[in-house]
């Protein structure tokens, strides 16, 4: 019975209340118009801008050594064995990962996936329990070509 009567006291209570004007929340009137919002123009997909620089490519995805830096999610924990999906790669074949903040590097298949070379990859749970990475985190690694 008491938790009734304290509820209705502090309904009673808070009833008479404005939260909103105590707190300086300056609402707008319902029938104020609101802007329309900002739409900017993509650049056409041939245009050239000459600020940006262009990314350096220092090897072909098929010569061997570091191929990029990627970032890692765990990938498909039924799919057993040491591999990376990525777009690094055009074609599926052998290499391995490092793991900068372990210092340790593991052997992989690599596996070709859609998307350009910016987007991120996935990564066995094997290979990540090696590399010590973090199996629910994003793990930032080098990518070698054999």
């Amino acid at each position: 019975m008491k938790h009734y009567l304290t509820a209705a006291m502090a309904l009673i209570f808070l009833s008479g209340c404005d939260p909103l004007g105590k707190i300086g929340v300056d609402w707008p009137a319902k029938d104020t118009p609101r802007p329309d919002p900002v739409v900017q123009d993509k650049p056409a997909a041939d245009a050239v801008d000459e600020n940006t620089p262009t990314p350096d490519v220092t090897k072909p995805a098929d010569t061997p050594g570091l191929i990029g830096v990627t970032v890692a999610s765990l990938g498909d924990p039924a799919h057993a064995g040491f591999w990376l999906e990525t777009p690094l790669v055009q074609s599926a074949g052998k290499g391995r990962v490092s793991y900068e903040k372990s210092g340790r590097t593991v052997k992989v298949d690599l596996i070709p996936i859609d998307g350009p070379a910016t987007a991120g990859s996935r990564l066995s749970m094997a290979a990540m329990r090696l590399l010590d990475a973090p199996l629910t985190g994003l793990a930032e690694v080098r990518v070698y070509i054999d």
